[in-house]
């Protein structure tokens, strides 16, 4: 039973080598690669072998001399394989991310040829990455006090605020590239206010964002409103240069793109990072496993971390395209659970650290409103020290450590009314556990709920997503990534599935899966 055991760690070991070589593998070529671990574990096993085999003794010795020659081979002739497979593509990525930068921009907000991007090379099954279309929100001169507020700005940077964000519309405007895809602020902002204090503009000296029945068309971005504008200004400390630059190239990125940023495969077979539900003031909860997390590719870290905040945004932007005013979350902002438990030095990387600085700058400013970082321990809080002197005085004090004891109280206390029913055992709940990233099947299990129904409604979802019944294992393998039906198949005894290599290896046993 002791071998067995292991052989099982052994083969799920062999599943996530070949997707961390993103080989895309066939089933077959996990199952040679598994059975040569479970033949290394069974030659070598002496006494566990010979139980396993009829007669119980151990097989001879030429014939385990040969099946250890086989246990050396078959791997490292599909480790081979799969490091050619992946540099060709890699090759390949390269030359449509250069095609995608190098090409203009060209075409109408509404109408733009849909090309390669240079954050995703694979197409979506729409052709069509944008976001809902929503109104842009304008406010009101005295409603600027409140949104100083909002962001927690001092008295001298309140008294500016409006006419730093007035100054950075105009700069934006007089832009050929930002004025496709934007609305002229209007001269003055009407009286009737809104709930979330602003006034929502449908019309403006622009046409962006309007069909010929009035009816808002998607966009490649959010609104750039007052909101949009001050969030920037406050992630470049107040600097209107710095903010109109970053505004800029924060709109640029977006026509390059163009419109919502994909998820790749390997992001989304880590499993790393959950969006599954929000919070009670109607903040999406970005969830962190950080012992999935693994210092390797920053490409694949920053693409992957991009389509997750777009997966934020869009979520929020569907919401106020169906009306919510959203009124507890003015600023579409989110929260953060950053899960430690398990986490090691392995797990850390200094580079991802400075890619969400800088994301959180340039692109997606000031969206965090809260992160809390559950079951620090002695590794982590001093790990918090190292970090902390590189983050924003804000950002510092945004940033909670919860104790193992206090972590069920807090996150329930932020969940509100439900909590319990959402939250998984290992954070105080009654949910289904979150599936693990060798036991994640759906786009649901990989990313989270609510960011794939976001990516869905985006266009942005993976090509193998499809809408998958749980009780129907053989047609939920069919419909999944090529990783995924390899980890589906490397459990098939559990989920009752069979294929010609678990036939192969009950052969070799002399015994039925």
């Amino acid at each position: 039973a002791q071998s067995m055991r292991s052989t099982r760690l052994r083969m799920s070991q062999a599943v996530r080598m070949c997707e961390a070589m993103r080989m895309g593998p066939a089933s077959g070529a996990v199952a040679a690669l598994a059975s040569a671990a479970l033949v290394a574990e069974l030659s070598a096993g002496g006494g566990a072998a010979a139980i396993l085999f009829e007669g119980r003794q151990a097989l001879p010795l030429l014939d385990r001399l040969t099946l250890y020659i086989a246990a050396l081979v078959l791997p490292l002739a599909l480790a081979t394989a799969a490091w050619s497979l992946r540099r060709g593509r890699q090759r390949q990525d390269g030359k449509s991310a250069d095609a995608a930068v190098s090409a203009p921009c060209t075409g109408t907000v509404a109408g733009q040829s849909r090309g390669g991007s240079s954050c995703s090379s694979r197409p979506s099954p729409v052709g069509r990455r944008l976001f809902p279309g929503t109104s842009s929100r304008w406010v009101a001169s005295s409603q600027f006090g409140r949104l100083a507020r909002l962001l927690s700005l001092t008295e001298e940077e309140a008294s500016c605020l409006e006419h730093r964000v007035k100054a950075i519309h105009a700069a934006l405007w007089e832009d050929q590239g930002c004025r496709r895809s934007m609305e002229a602020r209007p001269s003055s902002v009407g009286a009737t206010e809104s709930s979330g204090g602003s006034s929502s503009s449908s019309s403006s000296s622009s046409s962006f964002g309007s069909g010929s029945n009035g009816a808002r068309e998607p966009q490649l971005h959010e609104p750039i409103d007052d909101y949009v504008v001050a969030r920037f200004l406050l992630a470049a400390k107040s600097d209107q240069t710095k903010a109109t630059n970053n505004l800029k190239n924060y709109v640029a990125w977006r026509q390059v793109l163009p419109g919502v940023v994909s998820p790749p495969d390997g992001w989304l077979n880590s499993a790393a990072i959950l969006l599954p539900f929000e919070d009670r003031y109607g903040r999406p909860v970005v969830v962190i496993r950080a012992r999935f997390l693994s210092s390797g590719d920053s490409d694949l870290f920053e693409q992957g971390f991009c389509a997750t905040l777009d997966a934020v945004i869009g979520h929020l932007l569907s919401r106020r395209a169906r009306g919510d005013a959203l009124e507890n979350n003015p600023l579409d902002q989110y929260i953060v659970w950053i899960d430690t438990s398990g986490a090691g030095m392995r797990n850390f990387s200094l580079p991802f650290v400075k890619t969400m600085q800088r994301l959180a700058t340039m692109r997606y400013a000031e969206r965090v409103a809260k992160m809390y970082v559950l079951f620090p321990g002695v590794f982590v809080r001093g790990l918090w020290r190292t970090v902390k002197g590189m983050l924003l005085e804000r950002t510092q004090k945004n940033i909670q450590m919860v104790a193992e004891g206090e972590v069920s109280l807090v996150l329930r206390d932020l969940l509100g009314p439900g909590a319990q029913d959402l939250l998984p055992p290992e954070l105080g709940g009654v949910a289904r556990p979150w599936p693990s990233p060798e036991e994640a099947l759906t786009l649901e299990d990989k990313a989270g709920t609510l960011a794939a129904n976001a990516w869905r409604l985006l266009g942005a979802a993976p090509s193998w997503d499809v809408a998958l019944q749980p009780q129907d294992p053989a047609s939920a393998i069919s419909g999944l990534a090529p990783e995924g039906r390899a980890a589906a198949r490397s459990r098939g005894a559990r989920n009752g599935l069979c294929t010609k290599c678990w036939d192969w290896l009950a052969h070799l046993l002399q015994m039925r899966v």
